[in-house]
Parts: structure tokens; C-alpha cells; sequence
């Protein structure tokens, strides 16, 4: 087993937990180093959180589609929405300096990820909105 997908169509934690659930299956499968497979739990938890939270507060019905693969090298998964369109890496890094009073709400959690992932991209396609995470598993090994 090297990729597995889902979908999420509801404003609940159980997409969440499927998908966190399919990327240990995939981890177990592939005997994967265990620091990266967190680093993506963690950002696939935010970026699913926010979509779930954000992109469905519309009302309507919409479906985020997560793809997870894994190659000798790379970790990737892949999260499409029909949500309204939003691009998270045209937020502007969060300030970080100050007390945490100081600072203006939001911004933290896309930094996060764009900390933990090796790569992080998006586009637009097809009325859909494509976020891909990417970690190189060798960052593991070389992190340790």
C-alpha cells in the first residue's frame, strides 16, 4: 500500500480522524520514520481543521477530497475542496515578537505547517482549491 484517499463531506472531526487513521495505515505499511509522519498528522490537522471550519461556513454542502502517497523519498498528501476559493500561502507571516496580547489573531497555524512540511504548494484547478504537503522523509534521518 503506498497512497490511500478519502473524503470529507461534513463538519465533523470523523474526516479528520479517517484521514489521520489512513496516514498511520500508510505509515505502518511502509515503515515509515515516525518524526515525519507527525509533522504531517500535525499540519494535515490544521489544514483539515481550518477547511472544515472556514470553507463550510457558507451553509452549503462541499467535500474535501485528502490523497495520501508515499514514495522512497517524499511523503505527500494532497487536500482538494470545492470550497470558496482561499489561498493560505497569501496570508502574511504571523509577527512573532511581542507577548502573545501583542500579536494579531491568526496566521500561526499556516506557519506551522509551511515549519514542518519539506514543501508546501497551491493552486486553483478546476474550481477547486489544491493544497499539496510534501516531506521529505530524509529530513528524519538527517534531523536526528
Amino acid at each position: 500500500m503506498n497512497s490511500a484517499r478519502t473524503s470529507i463531506t461534513g463538519r465533523d472531526d470523523e474526516g479528520i480522524a479517517r484521514v489521520q487513521g489512513l496516514l498511520d495505515d500508510l505509515a505502518r505499511a511502509n515503515r515509515l520514520p515516525a518524526d515525519p509522519v507527525t509533522d504531517m498528522q500535525v499540519a494535515l490537522d490544521e489544514i483539515l481543521s481550518n477547511t472544515l471550519r472556514n470553507g463550510f461556513s457558507d451553509g452549503l454542502p462541499h467535500r474535501v477530497d485528502v490523497s495520501l502517497s508515499v514514495d522512497s523519498r517524499v511523503l505527500t498528501a494532497e487536500i482538494e475542496d470545492d470550497c470558496a476559493p482561499f489561498d493560505p500561502l497569501a496570508m502574511p507571516p504571523p509577527e512573532l515578537r511581542g507577548s502573545a496580547r501583542e500579536r494579531s489573531v491568526g496566521g500561526l497555524g499556516i506557519h506551522f505547517v509551511r515549519s514542518l512540511m519539506s514543501e508546501v504548494t497551491y493552486a486553483r484547478v478546476g474550481g477547486q482549491n489544491r493544497l499539496v504537503l510534501r516531506k521529505i522523509l530524509a529530513d528524519a534521518a538527517e534531523d536526528g
